[in-house]
This record gives C-alpha cells, sequence and structure tokens, in this order.
C-alpha cells in the first residue's frame, strides 16, 4: 500500500499486478506506463520459498529483457529517498 500511496502522490499513472507481457502467467507488483518500467517489492527474503520464487521471477524479467525497477524493506524505510532515483533511471522525475 505504501509504494501505491507514493506512486499516486507523485502523480504517476499505475497499474496493480498486471500481467508481464510474455506467454506465462507471471504478474509484477506495479507497472508504470510512463516509463515502460515494471516494479517488485521483495518483502520475504527470508522466507525461503518466497527467495525461490524471487530467484525464479528476476530470471523471467531478465529473459525477456523488461525494465525492472526492485525494492526491498530497506527501500520501503526511506521511500521518498530510493524510489526518485530508481525512477529517475527510466525517465521518470517525480519532483
Amino acid at each position: 500500500m505504501i509504494i501505491d500511496n507514493t506512486l499516486y502522490l507523485y502523480g504517476l499513472v499505475h497499474a496493480y499486478e498486471r500481467k508481464l507481457p510474455i506467454d506465462e502467467n507471471v504478474l509484477s507488483d506495479f507497472y508504470l506506463p510512463a516509463g515502460k518500467v515494471y516494479i517488485e517489492y521483495w518483502g520475504m527474503e527470508n522466507d525461503p520459498k518466497y527467495a525461490e520464487r524471487k530467484k525464479k521471477k528476476i530470471e523471467i524479467y531478465k529473459k525477456h529483457d523488461i525494465p525492472l525497477i526492485e525494492l526491498n524493506d530497506d527501500d520501503i524505510q526511506n521511500l521518498d529517498d530510493h524510489l526518485p532515483k530508481k525512477l529517475l533511471k527510466y525517465g521518470i522525475k517525480v519532483y
């Protein structure tokens, strides 16, 4: 919810749980049409099953050359510091 609210406050049009543009049925956490970039929040990295799913998902993004912004718990603690820098790499200015 924090990411969703932040994207809204930045005035960025975004989709939640958007299917990746591939044959496999894989959902992203967020999609930003402005930069054609997907956002994944990795929130349970201490869970072995989740870590394995994360690894497979990252491989899918790389395999299909899909732009990805990754966020973790440290990023969420200071989202206003981290997210604008990550967005800028895809040409999205929020300030």
